[in-house]
């Protein structure tokens, strides 16, 4: 009798034992195949993005449902590295699996990567709804800003500046003007200027200057508006200034990103070469 309860309990044990191994490993080989996506994107940063790729592409067929943050993983450093169809392949499966999560992501890589405006903004709006009153910052920036600048982008100026507005009111609840980013001031002022309101567009310009004086594209666009106005010779010193600090390397730059206010000298030559003798 106390045989067989050995037995049994020796049975039990081994089918616990086995049971358990088995377990382990597939819970082992599931961390392992999701390290390995890590380890595809580290190799795509230095470079090797077709073996990077090779490798995400091979653990991604032996994860049992990859979740939103697997595919975001695959999609970010291709997007940096100019892999666009793989990166938004990837971006919107994670969108799919988990929209509330992702759209801050997708919306910005939208606007900024792929210059999609109207899908950028569509993302946006459906991200912005999920909290009503409130602004939220995907990926550092107020999402009004990022709206502004997709209806910028498409022209809609009207639209573009209520949402400037609504970033700066925001911002102005919490802190002061020097907290809010000067960009934002500075798009507002672009978009004035293209809806022919010279005069407000040159008072936010000297708003963005007043906050940082460094500011090469407030000085040409400022000039711009001026110019507009038949103030000449402020105009060319305006330009002579925002070409000075270009000169001295004070330009909007993104490592990754052409943002859409940068300005260069041949614009400046330009501007120049029309308004100044």
């Amino acid at each position: 009798m106390k045989k067989r309860k050995w037995k049994k309990r020796l049975l039990r044990t081994f089918i616990f034992f086995s049971v358990s191994v088995i377990i382990l490993g597939i819970v082992f080989n599931q961390l392992l195949f999701k390290l390995m996506i890590g380890a595809g994107s580290i190799d795509i940063n230095y470079g090797n993005d077709e073996r990077g790729n090779t490798i995400m592409e091979f653990a991604l067929s032996k994860i049992k449902n990859p979740k939103e943050n697997i595919y975001h993983a695959i999609s970010v450093q291709n997007t940096k590295n100019g892999n666009y169809s793989i990166a938004i392949d990837a971006l919107e499966k994670a969108y799919a699996i988990n929209p509330n999560e992702m759209g801050a992501y997708y919306g910005w890589v939208l606007l900024y990567y792929y210059h999609e405006y109207k899908k950028a903004l569509d993302i946006l709006e459906r991200y912005d709804d999920l909290t009503p009153n409130f602004s939220d910052y995907p990926m550092g920036e107020c999402i009004h800003y990022l709206k502004g600048l997709a209806y910028k982008e498409l022209g809609n100026y009207d639209l573009a500046l209520e949402e400037f507005n609504l970033s700066i009111k925001y911002g102005l609840e919490e802190h002061d003007e020097n907290w809010i980013d000067y960009q934002i001031f500075l798009n507002r002022g672009i978009t004035l200027f293209y809806l022919n309101k010279n005069t407000e567009a040159i008072e936010e310009f000297q708003r963005v200057i007043k906050n940082y004086d460094k500011c090469s594209g407030a000085y040409y666009f400022k000039g711009l508006a001026l110019a507009k106005i038949e103030e000449n010779t402020d105009a060319c010193l305006s330009f002579t200034q925002s070409l000075e600090l270009i000169r001295k390397g004070f330009k909007s730059y993104d490592p990754y990103v052409e943002l859409f206010h940068a300005v260069y000298e041949q614009e400046i030559f330009g501007a120049i070469s029309k308004n100044c003798n």
